[in-house]
């Protein structure tokens, strides 16, 4: 019965989960033709094989970097719709006639928005990963210093050597502070779905929630004179954004299940 609720949740999501999709790909096309552009005006277009491996690093990096704006800001419309579709077609209503459980209708719904944020994330990451091994491919091929055209800051290729450094990133990334600001923005946008006839206030309140825990770990550092180093930072914010998702979710979850249908 579960399965029958995820795909019913799919389908109320399809239009969204394409428009994911096309940014995704739009993500990785633009990249390739600004870079493209970039190493055209540069002169450094084809200028040897070490080149080229770089510049699809660069590529890949930049459709990275731009892919995560992506999945940030879908993790929250997704969570902030798959409620609030539900209510406007008025399936809630005819669900509560059949036998499955609204803690299975929510659970399908968690299932739904979990597996398309882990999965578009587990792409991203593996073409970042790849981006950082072609880039290190090409600093071995290299006998010369020409692959480092990129990092030079005076380069016309400005846009190239943000894509390069970000591919290069990879080798120090500290990745849960983006998964904690992933579940603060799913289990704000999930609590507010429960009040809201549209997604576009459950969705603003996602991507305002991640914020609002950063406005608050500052402000408590200034008043109780609070120093720590970066990575400590890092920890905090972690751990205080990952629980109030999860608390989030928690409530909005218990909250459904008692929910009357309006």
């Amino acid at each position: 019965m579960i399965w029958a609720l995820i795909r019913k949740d799919l389908g109320l999501l399809r239009l969204y989960l394409r428009s994911l999709v096309g940014a995704l790909i739009a993500c990785f096309v633009a990249a390739a033709i600004l870079i493209f552009w970039a190493a055209r005006e540069g002169g450094e277009l084809f200028k040897n094989y070490e080149m080229m491996v770089s510049m699809v690093a660069a590529i890949l990096a930049a459709g990275v970097l731009l892919g995560f704006v992506v999945v940030i800001l879908f993790s929250s419309l997704l969570s902030g719709s798959v409620i609030t579709l539900e209510r406007g077609d008025r399936s809630s209503q005819f669900l509560a006639c059949l036998p499955p459980s609204r803690l299975r209708n929510y659970l399908s719904k968690l299932i739904v928005i979990a597996s398309v944020v882990l999965l578009t994330l587990s792409i991203l990451l593996i073409a970042w990963f790849s981006a950082n091994r072609l880039l290190h491919a090409a600093d071995a091929l290299s006998s010369t210093s020409e692959a480092q055209t990129f990092w030079d800051p005076n380069s016309p290729l400005l846009f190239v050597t943000i894509s390069v450094g970000m591919a290069a990133a990879w080798d120090d990334a500290i990745l849960h502070p983006l998964f904690a600001i992933l579940a603060s923005m799913i289990g704000g946008s999930l609590l507010a779905s429960l009040w809201s006839k549209s997604n576009a206030v459950p969705t603003l309140c996602g991507v305002l929630t991640p914020i609002a825990i950063i406005a608050a770990i500052v402000r408590g550092a200034v008043v109780w004179n609070i120093e720590l180093p970066e990575e400590e930072w890092f920890n905090v914010f972690s751990l205080v954004a990952s629980g109030v998702g999860l608390f989030c979710i928690v409530v909005s979850g218990c909250a459904y299940v008692f929910q009357r249908e309006f």
